[in-house]
């Protein structure tokens, strides 16, 4: 028995969250998930699409139970232990996926029914997620919930003035500054500057509920990207802009060490995701 509480307990620890991988991608997994629309209410439909490296096959499902306040991973134990706890999705590249109808209740700041239990606390962007497992690595879907702690004036203010958030794009993908189509070409050890942009609606405005002040403050999305490789070596796994900072572009070396798919995942800070991959073949 003790040998089987171990064992799972590794599985939990082992869990990825997407949101922290490191910039090698020379083994089948999921680098990225993204949802269409980004931000969805309970009950309504997104479409999920999986950044997988070759030979992954994808397996989804959503995660109905809450993290105990002493888990650590990124999805509850639960859900890795007890089918009971997931709702299973399908396999592929791609599915469709509705919403739980209690998602603002599970993970939102709505109480939780029948228990002691304390509403979800919102990301720095006032937002709530649900949580989802793809091929064993978990992602989350922004929920659009309802405002908590506010006055009924600041959440008629906030509901008039917030926009939903969409997925970002990205624009280009520049190599030594030389727009990049189709196969990338270099020789082995080259170091190459690598560059991806984004339109300037990619960081949207938005409105959030500040606690501290009690007001409804105008805000702008971040951005970030990660940078992945089969095979090379990027100087750092990830690269970004803050809130208020207007570039919209960042850049990373990347070394050459032999044929190689490259990977650009482009995130906003309330969750929306772009990815591209890009074939490096060496002369």
């Amino acid at each position: 028995m003790l040998v089987g509480v171990v064992s799972v307990m590794l599985a939990v620890s082992c869990t990825p969250a997407l949101e922290d991988d490191a910039s090698r991608a020379d083994e089948p997994r999921v680098l990225a998930v993204r949802a269409e629309p980004a931000e969805a209410r309970p009950g309504e439909s997104v479409t999920l699409t999986a950044l997988a490296t070759d030979g992954t096959s994808v397996a989804w499902s959503l995660c109905l139970a809450r993290k105990a306040l002493a888990e650590s991973g990124p999805i509850a134990n639960e859900c890795l232990v007890y089918p009971e706890s997931s709702v299973a999705l399908g396999g592929g590249p791609s599915v469709r996926a509705e919403l739980p109808r209690d998602a603002c209740r599970n993970f939102g700041p709505d109480p939780p029914l029948g228990t002691n239990g304390r509403p979800a606390d919102p990301d720095g962007t006032g937002g709530y997620y649900q949580p989802g497992l793809a091929a064993g690595a978990a992602f989350s879907i922004r929920v659009r919930c309802g405002l908590a702690g506010a006055t009924q004036a600041q959440v008629a203010e906030f509901e008039s003035r917030y926009r939903i958030n969409e997925n970002p794009e990205i624009a280009h993908v520049l190599a030594d500054g030389v727009l990049t189509t189709g196969a990338l070409r270099a020789r082995p050890g080259a170091r190459l500057r690598l560059r991806v942009t984004w339109p300037a609606s990619a960081a949207e405005p938005y409105v959030a509920f500040d606690p501290a002040a009690r007001t409804v403050v105008d805000r702008r999305e971040s951005l970030r990207v990660s940078w992945l490789a089969t095979a090379g070596t990027f100087a750092t796994s990830r690269t970004g802009v803050d809130e208020a900072d207007p570039a919209t572009q960042s850049e990373n070396d990347f070394t050459v060490a032999g044929d190689a798919t490259l990977y650009f995942v482009l995130r906003d800070s309330r969750g929306g995701v772009a990815f591209r991959a890009l074939r490096v073949i060496v002369d």
